[in-house]
């Protein structure tokens, strides 16, 4: 029994996220003065949206589009201070194809196969095509985060600094959309990343090994959880950090579960079901071979993996949870609900309380 937590949108889904640095109002009543002789500058490898649309047909990445101005101060900031900080700009060369675009412009623009020109002949009348992605919300600079594999869109409207463009580009790049919002991913982004105090909450979370798992058997009167990420996976980290420390459901996973920290880098020789599982001593960059075993053949990270006593696969839950979420598909399993009940009919029953 498979729990499906797959969020996609049905449609265009724009989030509005008006998020402005130590201000409360909007970026349109300011305009800093940038001086003329200050060239505008950036790191990031921008395309046009024909590129991007023959980038991606033929490896599939989120978009960002960043829609400006030419009168916009703040664009003119955001593309000297956000874009040209190395660490943004690396992160959207590698995972995003980027496009930056006139929203005033009077060329005609092309996306997903439909031209747009210009709404009016005035300089400032906006190009169709930013009315469309914007949802008639011209404030600028906006920045349109795009996932087309999921049919995801979020819009943040207003100046983005490092800082706040980050949790954003995880969001989008990772698919925690599937299964939070964005504000709720934010503040565990944020805590993960940025709390010490969370930290100390983290590190209370009882964790085993693989090897002293699946090859000591600590504890087969509990069912198990295993938690398949990495230290690169952003995300991963998010969910490791705040979702099992997370005051919701830590006394009942404490309870119920025993917890595996399952790096799939691992190098142990692991024995699961009778078998044994051995890394490839040529192959160091190659995740262990347990993990497909665990996953199905289907592996996204971070991946949560449910086993019932006795070892076996009861679940197989892809993309980041929050606590909330991972709340429910504990009591879900741990209090034996899937036995009689579909997560659908738990869902829909725990809804109507």
């Amino acid at each position: 029994m498979n729990i499906k937590l797959l969020k996609l949108q049905t449609g265009k889904a724009l989030l509005l996220l008006f998020l402005f640095v130590h201000c409360k109002h909007s970026a349109m009543a300011q305009h800093p003065t940038v001086p003329e002789t200050e060239k505008e500058e950036s790191l990031v490898k921008w395309l046009t949206f024909e590129e991007a649309d023959g980038k991606n047909k033929l490896m599939p990445k989120p978009f960002i589009i960043d829609f400006y101005t030419d009168w916009c101060g703040w664009c003119k900031v955001m593309m000297k201070n956000t874009y040209s900080n190395p660490g943004i700009a690396a992160y959207l060369n590698a995972n995003f194809y980027a496009i930056k675009v006139d929203a005033e412009t009077k060329d005609t623009l092309e996306y997903d196969g439909v031209k747009y020109g210009p709404t009016g002949k005035e300089k400032r009348d906006p190009n169709a095509l930013a009315v469309k992605l914007l949802d008639g919300k011209m404030m600028y600079p906006s920045t349109l985060f795009v996932n087309k594999a999921a049919n995801f869109s979020m819009i943040a409207q207003g100046y983005l600094e490092p800082v706040k463009i980050e949790p954003m580009l995880v969001f989008t790049l990772e698919n925690a959309f599937r299964s939070s919002s964005y504000d709720d991913f934010k503040e565990n982004f944020d805590k993960a990343f940025n709390d010490s105090i969370n930290t100390l909450h983290a590190n209370k979370v009882n964790w085993l090994k693989p090897i002293e798992f699946f090859n000591e058997k600590p504890d087969t009167k509990k069912k198990s959880l295993v938690f398949i990420h990495t230290t690169w996976c952003n995300s991963c980290r998010v969910m490791y950090n705040t979702t099992f420390s997370d005051s919701l459901p830590f006394a009942f996973i404490k309870e119920k579960f025993n917890l595996v920290d399952f790096n799939p880098e691992n190098r142990d020789v692991l024995f699961y079901n009778g078998q044994k599982f051995e890394p490839s001593v040529n192959a160091s960059n190659s995740f262990h071979p347990l993990v497909n075993v665990l996953n199905k053949n289907n592996f996204i990270m971070p991946e949560l993996v449910v086993l019932d006593e006795a070892g076996k696969i009861l679940d197989a839950i892809p993309f980041y949870l929050n606590p909330k979420t991972f709340n429910d598909i504990a009591h879900f399993y741990g209090d034996d609900i899937f036995k009689t009940k579909s997560w659908k009919e738990f869902i829909e029953q725990k809804s109507k309380r």
